[in-house]
């Protein structure tokens, strides 16, 4: 990899998601309750905390793949090849995360919040490949 300094972005969100995964079970109920309460009162829409959270989970990992994608893009892959490096990368990170949970106070790790994490990832790399498609008109294969 040529340019590292492309990475620093993903290094950031990592460490952010990192400190959300560092919380206990009772502060991550909290942050998603206030959330919901916010949403309730300002919004007007029912919505659980559920929801609240397996979104924020997409959203986060959604924003790691794109700053994935910016890094290989930047060390100039193609197309195919930068979806791919970035989705294996949130695959992997998103397995460590749950790793890490296992160790914390009231949090578990499951599989299935790795998928729904891999699916913010699915929906950034589609994103891109659309801007490229759309925009670029220079999708390169290989």
């Amino acid at each position: 990899m040529k340019k590292l300094k492309y990475f620093i972005p993903s290094i950031i969100m990592m460490s952010v998601i990192f400190m959300f995964s560092n919380q206990t079970g009772n502060e991550s109920s909290g942050l998603s309750s206030q959330i919901v309460v916010w949403i309730q009162t300002y919004l007007h829409m029912p919505i659980s905390e559920f929801i609240v959270r397996k979104l924020a989970h997409m959203s986060e990992y959604a924003l790691l793949t794109f700053t994935f994608i910016y890094g290989f893009y930047h060390n100039q892959f193609s197309t195919k090849k930068i979806i791919c490096l970035a989705l294996s990368c949130t695959f992997l990170y998103a397995c460590s995360d749950e790793l890490h949970q296992l160790f914390i106070g009231g949090r578990v790790g499951q599989f299935t919040d790795v998928l729904i994490d891999t699916s913010g990832g699915c929906l950034a790399s589609l994103f891109f490949y659309l801007y490229q498609y759309l925009f670029s008109k220079n999708i390169k294969g290989d």
